[in-house]
This record gives structure tokens, C-alpha cells and sequence, in this order.
């Protein structure tokens, strides 16, 4: 039971639930058609930065948690990955000096 409970807690679980609450998120409050109609092309970096910053700034309160929760999710995903390379990379030379 109690292994069970350790792993629907996890950290990784709790990543996979934000990632879907979020996801449910964009779903309910944000049109997302709508976002990819009026953004502008991707060559357009001062322009997709303006649109970007205009519609997180300009959209109601649950979007912009949602925004902050996606941007954090994902900083907090590559946090741990970039931890993990270097651990690994560093369990690595240290078997190898050992040799």
C-alpha cells in the first residue's frame, strides 16, 4: 500500500499531473485556433515577443496562472533533466578514473 501511495506521489507523477491539468486548462480557458490564427509567423521574433507578451498580459487571470504553470512545469522538467545528464556524466567518469 504503501509503495503504491510513494508512486501515484511521486515527482514524476506529480509533473505528469500538472502537465495534464494544465493541458485541461488550455483546453477550457484559452482558444487556441484562435491564438494561432492571430499570432505571427515564427521568423518574427520582435513580433511573436510583442504578441506574446500582449496576450499573456491582456487575458484573464486563470490563463495567466496557466501560463506561469506551463513556463514552470517546463523549467522545473528541464531542471531535472540537465540534473540527471550531469549526474550520469559524472557516475561515468568516475567508473572510468576507477579503472
Amino acid at each position: 500500500m504503501l509503495y503504491v501511495l510513494g508512486k501515484v506521489l511521486s515527482k514524476l507523477a506529480f509533473k505528469i499531473y500538472a502537465g495534464l491539468a494544465l493541458l485541461y486548462g488550455i483546453k477550457v480557458f484559452v482558444h487556441v485556433e484562435a491564438v494561432a490564427n492571430n499570432m505571427p509567423d515564427f521568423n518574427n521574433l520582435s513580433g511573436l515577443y510583442t504578441f506574446m507578451t500582449n496576450a499573456a498580459l491582456n487575458t484573464d487571470l486563470a490563463v495567466q496562472f496557466i501560463v506561469f504553470g506551463v513556463v514552470a512545469l517546463i523549467a522545473w522538467v528541464l531542471r531535472d533533466a540537465i540534473k540527471n545528464i550531469f549526474e550520469n556524466m559524472l557516475k561515468h567518469d568516475s567508473i572510468q578514473s576507477t579503472h
